[in-house]
């Protein structure tokens, strides 16, 4: 059932799917060029791009999920707890950060640049889950078509404000920190990660549980 559920995510965006794999090794290769490659930019090209990529994917699975006649219902109806098909839906937006992560390292090394260490991949991860776990309830709440605008308007505050961000001194006040403690920062990251989305997982069933198959 859980690979049924993934596969009709795939499906849903499959005429795009081509499109994003492109662009998952396309960002980074350009981002990478872009970029001089003594300046360090830490994580912030895989937050960009990860977060970016992210909330497009998240909106047109659904939308195209709204968009199929009776769609939404079907799921209800479907022969499965609906905590279930909730996890699916936060197992393919983790699947899709590791592979995009996976993407970006692999141009890392072709392209001869440092390959991000573990608490940077984390810090990414952290803005990545504090964005979808904050989006992706209220979304079950009240539907796609009521927050696109604020998806869209999503996507262009992190791709500027990210690039912003790597000019200030807090920036670089806040990375020598981690980079001095990166056990401490990895273990913050990841119980950070772990609560948030286990509190977001919680809002999202509590919610997908009071809908009805009608």
């Amino acid at each position: 059932m859980v690979r049924a559920l993934f596969m009709k995510d795939v499906r849903l965006v499959k005429k795009n799917l081509l499109i994003m794999l492109v662009m998952i090794i396309g960002m980074p290769v350009f981002l990478n060029w872009r970029l001089d490659a003594q300046i360090d930019v830490g994580a912030v090209p895989l937050l960009m791009i990860v977060n970016i990529l992210g909330l497009i994917l998240f909106g047109n699975i659904c939308t195209e999920e709204e968009k199929y006649p009776g769609g939404e219902v079907i799921l209800l109806c479907a022969p499965c707890s609906k905590k279930i098909l909730v996890a699916v839906r936060y197992l393919i937006m983790t699947l899709f950060f590791l592979l995009c992560t996976a993407g970006y390292e692999a141009v890392c090394l072709i392209m001869n640049r440092d390959v991000l260490h573990v608490w940077q991949i984390m810090q990414a991860l952290s803005v990545y889950i504090l964005l979808m776990g904050i989006f992706i309830p209220v979304v079950y709440k009240v539907g796609v078509v009521k927050v696109q605008y604020l998806l869209s308007g999503t996507v262009v505050v992190v791709g500027f404000f990210s690039s912003m961000f790597t000019n200030s001194a807090f920036y670089n006040s806040m990375t020598d920190f981690l980079y001095r403690n990166q056990n401490m920062a990895v273990a913050g990251f990841g119980v950070f990660c772990i609560v948030f989305l286990l509190a977001s997982y919680m809002i999202s069933s509590k919610i997908y549980e009071r809908k009805e198959c009608v």
